[in-house]
């Protein structure tokens, strides 16, 4: 899986919120040869989610189930998209990026 491996940290296991695989079919990419560049991407658009929301996202919750976070998910791709396609500095987000995709990580920090 790329993005984090899982690591503990005494409180929660966390891992990649999205695979590589779930990036290239979204942003439509059938080649590999720019693979590392988007595990790079989904790294950074990761930590860009954790950091603008302060909150963490492990794997599990306190009862031992499996968290989905399909807005996250979303969000993430559109993110990583974006800085494909527009290959801004990673972390930077251009004032073209849209007011969904904005609104989107509003509703995130609010969750």
């Amino acid at each position: 899986m790329a993005g984090f491996p899982a690591t503990d940290k005494g409180r929660c296991i966390t891992l990649a919120i999205i695979t590589l695989e779930e990036v290239k079919q979204y942003a439509r990419i059938d080649m590999d040869e720019d693979d590392s560049l988007l595990e790079t991407l989904i790294v950074s658009a990761e930590e860009y989610l954790k950091n603008a929301t302060g909150k963490e996202y492990p794997k599990i919750d306190e009862n031992g189930n499996e968290l989905i976070y399909t807005l996250e998910k979303i969000y993430l791709q559109l993110l990583i998209a974006y800085w494909y396609e527009k290959r801004t500095p990673v972390g930077g987000v251009g004032e073209d990026f849209s007011f969904m995709t904005k609104s989107l990580l509003l509703q995130l920090q609010n969750k």
